[in-house]
């Protein structure tokens, strides 16, 4: 249980400069700014009309770019829910490995270290020499 848990601290560790590094919007998520609007109440027939067209000019654009960052936000979406099926079938390996090996070596330690009468690899009873 210690080693999984050193496990998960060090890839956290390791993992949070990655993080940090991607929560940036993408680019397809940059938006034109809005046009300025004149004052109703001051405004001229002419410098109404020039922002109704740079208004509808923009509110078109603006669409165009909504639509495109919401395609992106979505593929993210998607890669972030392959990321986390990815990480839950590695983390349940690896758990299940870390368990597996803890009731081997459990096994191992019940026998007392007695092994099968043959010494450890290059111990004399190996060695072809000898």
């Amino acid at each position: 249980m210690k080693v999984l848990l050193g496990a998960t601290a060090a890839f956290a560790l390791l993992a949070a400069p990655a993080f940090a590094q991607t929560t940036s919007a993408p680019t397809q998520c940059a938006f034109t700014a809005a046009p300025s609007i004149p004052d109703g109440a001051t405004a001229s027939n002419n410098e109404m009309r020039d922002a109704r067209a740079a208004f509808e000019a923009w509110r078109t654009t603006r669409t165009t770019e909504l639509a495109a960052c919401q395609a992106a936000a979505q593929a993210l979406q998607t890669q972030a829910q392959t990321a986390v099926g990815a990480y839950n079938g590695g983390l349940t390996e690896t758990n299940s490995t870390i368990e597996r090996f803890a009731a081997e070596n459990t096994e191992y330690n019940a026998r007392g270290g007695a092994s099968s009468g043959r010494r450890e690899r290059g111990g004399t009873l190996t060695r072809p020499d000898h």
